[in-house]
């Protein structure tokens, strides 16, 4: 099994040098750090066998997410251990619980384990959390969360498309005005569903969107926001579009608290296709985003980075979503709309 030693040979450089780029000390040269990350690949080295498990050689890879309420990061986080568990790979999960400083600290101990990989669904700290991963050569998978730069591999859903599909099935059935209950402003899929519906704002200008003006992928969050809008403005849409189905929840229990039937007085839609959306009355009509294809690709791509099976390029995984039609939304094409 090939040692510090041997990739510092391979590399022609000092030990110091190899601990250093292992370290992702910012004191070494580019030239210099892909010179060694070239022979630690090329060897097949991994730092500090006597962290792992003698008997199966056991990886161990970090996932960092948003939080483990609900539904939607659970069947995540069950999908990419089913993958990893089958591939002799362990996981180590981590909730930083959206506290940058949590993240840091979380991050910081991935990397002073030597984790073999880490999967990132947030990072509100930025990327100069993960400098010292990129800079030692250590795989990163963005899963349902987007990074500009083209630093590592990444999953996501198509929230654009995700969105204007929503949008185009009220169209359809005859829905001109449209309450959007909007998911958190740094959540970048409550972004980029935003920028669907101003995509299809541009193409339909007969159509009106109200933003609430609260925001949240929480039940309170749903139900505080069609309650908010209503005394404030009155009934003055005919269909709810929810960030997730999630807040759909809340949304649908203010409307009926207010003596609002769905879908006859109002529709609404979710996203996501929650396990309990057909279970809801009436059963949900909402946009399925694959949460278990979504786990179990970032795992395949991180494990890949990390046996050096993959290609070289990173890879932008962009899953599909899709409608699925229940009984929430209701065709008002012939209705007269006061």
């Amino acid at each position: 099994m090939p040692n510090i030693f041997d990739v510092a040979r391979e590399a022609g450089v000092s030990i110091a040098t190899v601990s250093r780029v292992l370290n992702g000390a910012k004191n070494v040269s580019e030239d210099t750090r892909r010179k060694v990350l070239r022979a630690i690949k090329h060897l097949g080295y991994k730092p500090m066998p006597s962290l792992r498990k003698a008997s199966d050689l056991l990886y161990t890879i970090g996932v960092l997410l948003p939080d483990l309420r609900g539904y939607h990061y659970n069947e995540i986080a069950m999908a990419i251990e089913d993958y990893a568990s089958k591939h002799n790979f362990e996981v180590m999960v981590s909730v930083p619980k959206m506290m940058p400083e949590v993240e840091k600290h979380v991050l910081d101990q991935f990397f002073k384990r030597k984790i073999d990989g880490v999967i990132l669904c947030e990072l509100l700290g930025g990327l100069n959390y993960i400098e010292p991963f990129i800079k030692s050569g250590v795989p990163i998978v963005a899963l349902d969360y987007y990074i500009e730069e083209i630093l590592c591999d990444s999953v996501n859903i198509d929230n654009i498309s995700g969105a204007l599909t929503a949008l185009k099935y009220l169209y359809q059935n005859g829905h001109r005005k449209i309450l959007f209950l909007r998911g958190p402003h740094y959540s970048p899929a409550a972004v980029q569903r935003e920028k669907g519906i101003k995509k299809f704002l541009e193409r339909h200008k007969d159509v009106e969107i109200y933003f609430s003006e609260n925001e949240g992928y929480e039940p309170e969050h749903g139900y505080e926001g069609v309650m908010n809008h209503l005394k404030k403005y009155g009934k003055n849409f005919t269909a709810v579009f929810c960030i997730n189905d999630w807040s759909a929840i809340g949304a649908m229990r203010a409307l009926r608290e207010l003596g609002l039937s769905i879908p006859e007085d109002v529709s609404i839609i979710g996203f996501d296709n929650a396990p309990y959306s057909e279970f809801l009355y009436p059963p949900l009509t909402t946009i399925h985003q694959p949460r278990w294809e979504m786990g179990q690709t970032a795992a395949q791509l991180l494990i890949e980075r990390i046996l050096g099976t993959g290609p070289k390029i990173h890879r932008n995984v962009v899953l599909p979503t899709k409608i699925v039609e229940r009984a929430s939304v209701k065709n008002i094409s012939n209705a007269v709309v006061k």
